[in-house]
Parts: structure tokens; C-alpha cells; sequence
């Protein structure tokens, strides 16, 4: 290949940023304000894109992608993510094109640590079609950053009668309430009815500090015999959580009093309450 190597991890979006401020210079009386020009943004990015650049020996940026062989382009990857750097969206666009690649990917994503990496990896296995549910489930299992996770659980979420059975018995052979957390998201986009289900679901309203939270994975699960355990909450609650649990209880048929309590001394509706007389 003609690039040299150096070429491969120049920031590429530095040099778009310093391309659309001499644009905007160039055509500023064609836009009325920096905001009419924002929109216009993916025009001139692509213009940008196909355009000759000096700084890459005269081709366009995209052509530059282009002629990278395909079997340089996990290393260039992972070599864009160390440190500040960041990889372009073209080399992202260039490997999201290679449908060959996506073991590696997969590969390299579970035995990788660094977040920005992992969450680029993931981006670019889902564009490929994603993978099997036991990548998600050995991922969510690693000891890796909570952002990473949750785009695991979001998969998960996907595939959620595929997975039920495992999730419910990593669920059931654990006392980590963080992990249950985990495993139950899933879970309620289940069809609603499951006794294992309501029966986590209800342990981790006892255990689970994040009571809002829970509140509102009962009312996405749908199952109406979550309303007993949520009513009573609604004595004791804050008036952040009281809005979590009766929209739970009004997702599972129920009704609540919008006037139920008295919430004039909590801070959150003071505040609410005096923004809308503002």
C-alpha cells in the first residue's frame, strides 16, 4: 500500500475541524448564524470526505480508507483508540463493510479492557449483524466498565426469550443484587406471567436501594400482580420515586390518586412546582 503507516493515525478529526472552519469562513454569507451552518454539517463532512487532502498526498479521506487492506484494519483499530486517539468514522465506515471481520471483532472484544475500545468493537459488531447471545452473556460477566455492560444488556434485551432460561438461573444462583439487576433487564421484555420472574423482580424491591428503578422494570415486565407490592410503597416514598411507582402501577392497570400524598416539604416537587408557576 502506498500510505505510510504513520498516515494511518493522523487525527482525521482535527483535519475536518480546520477543513469546516475555512469553509465557514469561505461561505459565511451563506449561512445567517454558526447554528444555520451546524446543520449543514453532513454536506460539508462529506464534501470534506471525497475531497482531495494534502496531508494525505492528494486523495480524499475516504479513498484513503478505501485502499487500507482489510487485513490491516483491526490493528489500525485498535492502535486509533490508545490514549486520546480517536477513530475516525470512516475507519469505522470502512470496517463496518467487511462482513469477514466479524470473528475478529468478536474475539478481540472479549478478551480487550479498555472502554473506548470495547465500545467500539461492540458498535461495530452490531452493525455487522451482532453476535450469538453467548458473547453477550460471557461479556456481561467480565469485569469491564458499566457502559460497556449495559450495550451487552441492550443486546440481551434483543434476544430476551432466546436467553430467559440462562439469565434466570445466573439469577437464581447468586445474591449479588448488582448482578440480578443485570440479568433481570432482560428478562422483563419477556412475556409477562413467568413466577420466576415477578419472584426476582420482587426480591430485589426488598433488597435494591434503587427502588424507582425497580418500579419501573415491574411496569415494563407487565405483570398485574406486581401492583400488590407497589402500592404500599407509595406511603413512604419521595415524591421522584412516587412519580417512578405510579406510572409502574398505571403501566400494570392501576390507578393512583395524582393527589395521593402530600409532597409540598420535598424538594424535587418544590422545584417542579416552581418552574411551572415561572
Amino acid at each position: 500500500m502506498e500510505n505510510n503507516q504513520e498516515l494511518y493515525y493522523i487525527d482525521f478529526d482535527k483535519l475536518f475541524e480546520n477543513y469546516a472552519d475555512k469553509y465557514y469562513n469561505e461561505h459565511e454569507d451563506e449561512y445567517d448564524s454558526p447554528d444555520d451552518f451546524a446543520r449543514d454539517l453532513d454536506k460539508v463532512y462529506h464534501k470534506w470526505a471525497t475531497s482531495s487532502q494534502t496531508a494525505l498526498g492528494g486523495i480524499s479521506p475516504s479513498e484513503f480508507f478505501n485502499r487500507i487492506p482489510t487485513d490491516e484494519l483491526i490493528d489500525i483499530l485498535k492502535g486509533a483508540c490508545v490514549g486520546d486517539n480517536n477513530p475516525s468514522s470512516l475507519l469505522f465506515d470502512r470496517i463496518a463493510t467487511e462482513p469477514s471481520l466479524t470473528g475478529e471483532l468478536i474475539e478481540l472484544a472479549l478478551s480487550a479492557t479498555d472502554e473506548k475500545l470495547l465500545l467500539v468493537l461492540l458498535s461495530l459488531i452490531n452493525e455487522l449483524g451482532g453476535a450469538d447471545c453467548d458473547f453477550y452473556l460471557d461479556m456481561i460477566e467480565r469485569d469491564i466498565d458499566a457502559d460497556v455492560k449495559e450495550e451487552c444488556i441492550e443486546a440481551l434485551c434483543d434476544m430476551a426469550e432466546e436467553v430467559k432460561d440462562r439469565l434466570l438461573e445466573r439469577a437464581e444462583n447468586t445474591d449479588d443484587v448488582g448482578k440480578i439487576e443485570l440479568y433481570v433487564e432482560p428478562l422483563t421484555f419477556c412475556a409477562a406471567g413467568d413466577d420466576r420472574i415477578l419472584g426476582l423482580l420482587r426480591k430485589l424491591l426488598a433488597y435494591d436501594p434503587n427502588v424507582a428503578y425497580i418500579a419501573a422494570l415491574m411496569g415494563r415486565y407487565g405483570d398485574e400482580r406486581a401492583c400488590s407490592d407497589l402500592y404500599p410503597l407509595l406511603d413512604t416514598c419521595d415524591y421522584a420515586e412516587f412519580l417512578e411507582i405510579r406510572n409502574a402501577i398505571e403501566e400494570l392497570g392501576g390507578t393512583v390518586d395524582k393527589h395521593y400524598r402530600d409532597f409540598s416539604s420535598d424538594p424535587l416537587y418544590a422545584a417542579i412546582k416552581s418552574t411551572v408557576k415561572k
